[in-house]
């Protein structure tokens, strides 16, 4: 995390002073508009840690506003720069003049933004039936999982009124949140808790750290998460209606902000009783192979799926099990990969819509 503040900060700057070059060689700006131009862009380049700042102390009523502008500002200015630099590939080879590259530019950034947002609208339920020998045959479990839900300055009840929605009509048997629930101060959102904790399976609701909540300060996401209805996993593992094994460990990056996390599997795992069904849940979709024998299947999210689509289907595939949908661990073993429901950066996707994921285990022992 103390690498990736300021290396996010350099890179932004540097997308702005892209922007500014354009800007200039389109319209060549006199000092004063100049100076006024670099100023504002100085100020969104800071905004992101203005409105964590504000957010982090109470200030809500303008950390909200805030957020909001300077979160569609980064979407629209990195849409800008890459949008920028296809114009500038064109122009080697046809010659447009430099205020008609600006324009062009600028037309296809404002397209793609704004069908970049409404895509964060089109929720797909992605649907998985997975048939298991350790239940008995004829008995079906439905686990839906809502992750990445992002709840803070920006994403609040719309997010959760979709989630809602599916639930009422998949009436799931259990309900899990595979980390990033809380992005931001939820100490006065009573109203989001509530409309959460209203949503009340069968065989209950649990959920996973994800690196978010470290971010948002993980006393209060853990105490938001309580006051919603989830049971929050920890380095554990429970049985469930003598059914399932649920187990559930941290995301790591809580160690590296000095927290004391609990992302040990194989520890967490090894002692579970493998003639029932063994679910793990944590939010980032890697897994331990000395862990694959102790368990049947993994929940997660964390990818987005990349937002971008060519960045989930590229790097995020290099790092991670996938970066959506189900893939086999090895025969009978699996990992179930949701792109989430909101978004942690820019509310902004591209081809890569948000989701939650519908699991269904079929018995098949007699």
């Amino acid at each position: 995390m103390r690498l990736f503040i300021p290396v996010f900060f350099i890179i932004y700057s540097l997308v702005h002073y892209y922007a500014y070059r354009k800007l200039c060689q389109a319209f060549e700006p006199v000092r004063v508009q100049r100076l006024f131009v670099l100023t504002l862009f100085a100020l969104t380049t800071l905004s992101p840690a203005i409105w964590r700042f504000l957010d982090r102390n109470g200030e809500t009523e303008l950390s909200r506003p805030l957020a909001f502008f300077s979160l569609f500002w980064m979407g629209f200015i990195i849409y800008f720069f890459l949008i920028g630099i296809l114009i500038d590939l064109y122009r080697k080879f046809h010659s447009p003049g430099p205020r008609e590259a600006f324009f062009l530019t600028l037309f296809l950034t404002l397209l793609v933004s704004a069908y970049s947002h409404a895509e964060t609208y089109f929720l797909q339920v992605e649907r998985y039936v997975i048939e298991t020998p350790k239940l008995p045959k004829g008995v079906e479990i439905k686990i839906m999982n809502a992750s990445d839900l992002h709840l803070g300055p920006v994403m609040r009840e719309d997010k959760i009124e979709m989630v809602r929605k599916v639930y009422e009509r998949e009436r799931p048997d259990i309900l899990v949140a595979t980390g990033d629930t809380v992005d931001g101060n939820m100490r006065d959102s009573e109203e989001l808790a509530e409309m959460l904790s209203s949503i009340n399976p069968p065989l209950g609701k649990f959920a996973v750290v994800g690196n978010h909540e470290y971010y948002a300060g993980l006393e209060q996401s853990l105490s938001f998460l309580e006051r919603a209805g989830f049971k929050v996993l920890r380095g554990e593992i429970i049985e469930v209606k003598g059914l399932l094994n649920l187990a559930g460990v941290d995301d790591p990056d809580g160690e590296k902000l000095g927290y004391r996390v609990f992302t040990d599997e194989v520890e967490v795992l090894k002692g579970a009783d493998t003639s029932r069904y063994t679910i793990l849940l944590k939010h980032r979709p890697e897994v331990k192979r000395e862990a694959i024998p102790h368990l049947d299947l993994v929940i997660a999210g964390h990818t987005h799926g990349g937002v971008l689509f060519f960045v989930g289907y590229t790097v995020l595939r290099l790092i991670y099990e996938t970066d959506r949908g189900i893939k086999e661990l090895a025969p009978g073993k699996f990992i179930v990969v949701s792109k989430g429901v909101g978004t942690g950066g820019p509310p902004m996707r591209l081809l890569s819509p948000p989701d939650v994921v519908i699991v269904t285990l079929r018995g098949l022992s007699q």
